[in-house]
């Protein structure tokens, strides 16, 4: 049975202030960006939330799920493509490819406060929290 973690995290990365939500099979989510944050110098790392996927879905799953809630919700905050006219989650591009960290976006606060509700309304805290009711 795999159990994964959806998460919230915040960093900044050369001065500018970056969250990234996703799934992450590490029970503590700071294991997931331990190599991260000394390889590429993240500062101000936190988890801002976090808990184990209800239903032990596959991971992938509820990660594209709420990319597309967030880019349904707020598209003034997408990156559309002059040229393909097409949108995109991601927003913000690092000068280098950071292993792991592909899903950049600069979040508005109100972004913020609706993936943080998305990991709270998708999740359980406690690992036996699944299995309960």
């Amino acid at each position: 049975m795999k159990v994964y973690k959806i998460y919230l995290v915040q960093f900044y990365y050369e001065g500018e202030r970056y969250y990234k939500c996703g799934v992450t099979k590490h029970i503590d989510v700071m294991d997931r960006f331990r190599y991260d944050i000394r390889k590429y110098n993240l500062e101000q790392f936190r988890v801002i939330k976090s808990g184990y996927l209800k239903g032990l879905i596959e991971e992938d799953t509820k990660e594209d799920q709420l990319f597309k809630l967030i880019m349904k919700a707020f598209p003034e905050n997408n990156y559309v493509c002059k040229k393909t006219k097409k949108a995109f989650f991601h927003n913000s591009w690092f000068k280098e490819k950071i292993n792991g960290v592909t899903e950049m976006r600069k979040y508005n606060q109100k972004e913020v406060n609706f993936a943080k509700d998305f990991v709270i309304n998708n999740s359980e805290l406690t690992y036996r929290g699944l299995f309960n009711g």
